[in-house]
């Protein structure tokens, strides 16, 4: 079947969903519509009263130490409830928020950050320095590779902030604007219990939540220096993207960002009532391979058919992992998964910055006949059985549905299996190690940051995959000064990453959002999956 046949195909059956879930009707969020934003409004008064986002899954932890802290419902929750020394602001890069100075040493290895006079959302509770030392003491718990270069933070006084780094790294503010440095008064948040109602020094505080629930209600922070130009959100779990697409037309919901793009752009046509937000993120869709050894694996994995014998799993052979690589259709992929708004790529930086550069012999050809000569001299000239696990996301099924089918043309043995599942199951049984391959993504405001997901020790994806890691390269990495050195070093971790194939790119992550808002007054960031609220005065 060609491309477009096969697209064809997706689109009907898109649309019998969305008629059959039509009929099925969607949660009753009883939120505001967009009514009531209004593009007069002064942005130093509340521009809309309260809206209300259409979420994949809902908050399971606001803890930074937690290890569902990456997942998406868990981070982009807490960029509005907690108070960070630096805020990611639309235009993608970061701006001063709790701090009202910053300066780096002229060797680049210390930093030395003045706080605002500024209190927690309690309105008694002052932030001070040693809430950041705090933090910094927390994380040598749950160790994050984005600030493996901090080598001490001190508060010499209350409101003086000192970060010393092991090398230098003028992107700090990039890496402290990440999803992992909070601002918590170390008195209260030393206590487990305070992560599930903790205080806020960021623009907005938790109105109502409790821990399982499918909906969070945050509202303005009267204690944060700034006025967010919307006084209430409200996010609505709504894991079907299908549904989301219908709870924004009828109004249920104000704004989501994943959205099925072929239907969104269907039923949400009408220009006087929706905006369309189809963003290119600054990150890459991934397959990436269990590498750990899979003692007791026939327990383990769902599908014990496709669980071979234990330690002597076909892809923990680099070969077979580099094969299914060049068998893998990346064009197809995006055309039909994604409608063509996917681009696909070979490297784990992302098409369009400088560094980007394929390591992949083929870059992103498929190349069956290449495949099979690998599989061959790997032992594995009919295939073998693999399942392929993919988060519920926009296209993410599709996307495996046709790798599948292409891994299949290797062998009479090549039984490839297709996994959906929620975020849930899959964050588990990643945690878990009860997978084979998954297809995901990563995205990070800088090349360093994506990297450190999957080369830096203690990376989401390189602790999930148990594959390789080299902390030194990164710290090479973030002490470059000049643009082509740092090319240099991200094309050699880039041939790493190749040589090991534990994690193979496949395109630059893509995602469509739309909105019944004015524009600029809430929405994600530029290139990320972080959300912005418009405040006065606004960030600097």
């Amino acid at each position: 079947m060609t491309s477009k046949k096969m697209r064809n195909v997706v689109l009907a059956f898109a649309s019998a969903s969305l008629l059959g879930s039509l009929l099925i009707g969607v949660p009753a969020a009883k939120a505001a519509t967009g009514k009531n934003c209004k593009l007069t409004t002064p942005t130093a008064a509340a521009q809309c009263d309260a809206i209300t986002v259409g979420a994949v899954g809902k908050v399971t932890s606001l803890d930074p130490s937690n290890s569902l802290r990456t997942s998406n419902q868990n981070y982009i929750s807490k960029f509005l409830i907690q108070g960070m020394l630096w805020r990611i602001a639309s235009d993608g890069k970061p701006k001063k928020d709790l701090l009202s100075d910053a300066k780096q040493s002229s060797d680049g290895l210390t930093w030395t950050l003045t706080l605002k006079d500024i209190k927690y959302s309690d309105g008694k509770t002052q932030v001070v320095a040693d809430d950041a030392v705090f933090m910094f003491e927390l994380l040598k718990k749950a160790p994050v590779p984005q600030l493996a270069v901090l080598d001490d933070v001190s508060a010499p006084d209350a409101k003086t902030i000192v970060i010393k780094t092991k090398t230098r790294f003028n992107d700090l503010p990039f890496a402290m604007a990440g999803i992992y440095f909070w601002m918590n008064p170390r008195a209260l948040a030393s206590d487990a219990k305070y992560w599930e109602a903790p205080l806020s020094a960021g623009p907005y505080r938790i109105k109502e939540w409790k821990l399982g629930d499918d909906k969070m209600v945050i509202e303005a922070n009267p204690s944060y220096w700034a006025k967010p130009a919307v006084k209430q959100v409200t996010y609505v779990a709504i894991p079907d993207p299908v549904t989301r697409v219908i709870a924004l037309r009828q109004g249920t919901i104000d704004y989501a960002f994943d959205l099925p793009a072929a239907i969104a752009r269907g039923q949400l046509a009408d220009k006087k009532v929706f905006r369309w937000q189809p963003t290119q993120l600054q990150g890459t869709f991934t397959l990436d391979f269990n590498l750990r050894e899979m003692e007791g694996c026939k327990d383990q994995v769902v599908s014990a058919a496709s669980c071979l014998t234990p330690k002597k799993q076909p892809w923990h052979d680099a070969k077979v992992r580099q094969a299914l690589s060049m068998a893998t259709n990346r064009k197809a992929m995006a055309d039909i998964a994604f409608f063509g708004d996917v681009k696909p790529s070979c490297s784990i930086t992302w098409p369009g910055h400088p560094a980007y550069k394929c390591q992949n012999p083929d870059r992103t050809k498929q190349n069956l006949a290449g495949a099979k000569k690998l599989l061959a001299e790997a032992g594995y000239p009919d295939g073998f059985p693999i399942t392929i696990t993919v988060f519920n996301r926009p296209g993410w099924a599709d996307a495996i549905a046709v790798i599948a089918a292409e891994w299949r043309k290797l062998g009479s043995k090549m039984v490839v299996t297709t996994e959906p599942q929620t975020d849930a199951v899959g964050g588990a049984r990643q945690t878990s190690g009860e997978y084979q391959v998954q297809f995901s993504g990563a995205t990070g405001a800088l090349p360093s940051q994506i990297l450190n997901i999957y080369w830096g020790k203690g990376g989401a994806w390189q602790n999930w995959s148990a594959s390789s890691s080299n902390t030194a390269d990164l710290q090479a990495l973030d002490a470059a000064v000049t643009e082509k050195d740092q090319i240099a070093l991200i094309a050699a971790i880039e041939k790493k990453l190749w040589d090991e194939s534990a994690h193979i790119p496949l395109g630059q992550r893509a995602v469509f959002g739309a909105s019944r808002l004015p524009a600029n007054v809430f929405s994600n960031v530029k290139g990320n999956d972080h959300y912005f609220v418009k405040q006065s005065p606004p960030l600097s």
